[in-house]
């Protein structure tokens, strides 16, 4: 998903360079035991929640870099270059055909999840907040955003929310696109990004295949189109788990186990701030294949990208 999202965020243009870098911060609820919250911090700090990421634009090409998902965009030939690293390997594909090919390379999902999943209902709201900040120089404003999702009945197991997605995602105001020539840059791309791709589409089709989730993500990436500048200078995460809460609530021995952890607090928090910002000059060399590296079929490294993610995610 992390790949996908980044290469939606790639709003590309013909015109001046643009550099993005963000920061991410994880924070564990601070009343869990303290083995758990390492093991998940260390789980979604080592693959499923990269501390840097950084995009490039030039020319109507971007490169996007966030853990081990990297790539490059050619929006005039309306493909994507996937490069893995440390395969010295890569793999190109047709824009229309991405969506198909993370499809296909996604892990197996046993029958029983699969109902489970199909069982859930996601549900979205979001408002503007209000809220005013000024991020790395850059006017900004708050638009909270909410998914809830309803798990289905299962014996011995609290009615409820299962689980409910808390963003708070600040973009820059659209004044300034006239004040800011990198933001008035960005603007430019993402006019030219929706009209040679349409990464919601995308996207969508992708989210689809995790029903009961499609709704609630879909949501996200419609708001993050419409909603003020394309620029995301800051977006905040909050995971609860009210499910968890109701669970310790009804079972003194698992609540035992806990210690004095508050399950009504987020679970997790996670932060992306943009550290870097600019119009400086970008090498033509960072949007070229590395020498040396093989050619081989894009199933081939989604697998390898969704393989890290699932490992990461299994150290939770």
């Amino acid at each position: 998903m992390r790949l996908a999202f980044s290469i939606a965020l790639l709003a590309i243009s013909l015109h001046a360079d643009v550099m993005l870098r963000y920061k991410t911060d994880v924070k564990m609820n601070s009343t869990l035991p303290p083995m758990i919250a390492q093991q998940a911090t260390k789980g979604m700090m080592s693959g499923a929640m990269p501390t840097d990421i950084s995009m490039q634009l030039k020319g109507g090409k971007g490169y996007s870099s966030a853990g081990v998902s990297t790539a490059i965009v050619d929006f005039t030939k309306q493909e994507i270059t996937l490069l893995d690293k440390d395969g010295k390997r890569y793999a190109t594909v047709g824009v229309n055909d991405f969506a198909d090919q993370m499809i296909a390379a996604m892990p197996p999902m046993p029958d029983q999840a699969k109902a489970m999943m199909a069982a859930m209902k996601s549900h979205f709201a979001s408002k503007a907040t209000g809220a005013t900040a000024t991020i790395a120089g850059v006017e900004s404003e708050e638009r909270q955003m909410e998914i809830t999702v309803d798990a289905p009945p299962m014996p011995n197991m609290p009615e409820g929310p299962m689980m409910r997605m808390v963003m708070h995602v600040w973009t820059a105001k659209q004044s300034e696109v006239t004040k800011n020539p990198a933001i008035r840059e960005l603007a430019g791309y993402n006019l030219y990004s929706y009209a040679v791709m349409n990464p919601v589409g995308m996207m969508d089709k992708v989210f689809h295949q995790m029903p009961g989730f499609a709704d609630g993500f879909t949501g996200i990436m419609k708001e993050l189109k419409g909603s003020g500048t394309p620029a995301v200078m800051r977006m905040q995460m909050e995971m609860f788990v009210p499910m968890i809460a109701a669970m310790l609530k009804r079972d003194p021995q698992t609540a035992a186990m806990f210690g004095n952890f508050d399950g009504d607090a987020p679970l997790m928090t996670m932060t992306q701030d943009v550290t870097e910002l600019s119009t400086a000059a970008v090498p033509d060399s960072v949007f070229q294949i590395p020498e040396g590296y093989q050619s081989v079929p894009p199933a081939d490294i989604l697998k390898m990208i969704f393989s890290q993610a699932t490992a990461a995610a299994k150290q939770q």
